[in-house]
């Protein structure tokens, strides 16, 4: 049966931007994956991720072309669910963003917190330190 985890856009960036530190970690980790055979893990990410990991790469490499092919791959990615942020999401988020003033959040991380909240999701891909903040697993 296969296991779920949340994608952030710090390990989607470092996945596909050679020059991110932590883009060895990223390949390792989907290769380990592949090697694990093809329901060993499935992947939720939401549009707003999605927005956030095209455009750090875009402004970060200065590349169109590597931003775009980026979002294709995780697009046609067959081990992948995207998911929208509808607006109980948004307003939960915003909720929480309000609230945890002493954490330096995201709102996008606020959001992708209640989606695995409401999915039932405990680990997330992602080099972003505010997951373990929030109580959730990380990995790689």
């Amino acid at each position: 049966m296969a296991e779920y985890a949340f994608a952030d856009s710090s390990f989607l960036v470092a996945r596909f931007n050679v020059r991110d530190r932590d883009h060895r970690a990223a390949i390792a980790f989907v290769r380990d994956q592949k090697g694990a055979g093809p329901d060993a893990f499935r992947i939720v990410l939401s549009d707003y991720v999605f927005d956030e990991a095209v455009t750090a790469l875009l402004v970060r490499s200065g590349r169109h072309d590597l931003a775009s092919a980026a979002g294709q791959a995780i697009l046609g990615s067959g081990n992948l669910r995207l998911v929208r942020v509808e607006t109980p999401v948004f307003q939960a988020a915003w909720k929480l963003f309000v609230q945890r003033g002493d954490k330096r959040w995201s709102f996008t991380d606020c959001t992708s917190f209640v989606l695995m909240g409401n999915l039932g999701i405990r680990k997330a891909l992602t080099f972003d330190a505010n997951f373990r903040q929030a109580g959730f697993a990380t990995f790689p």
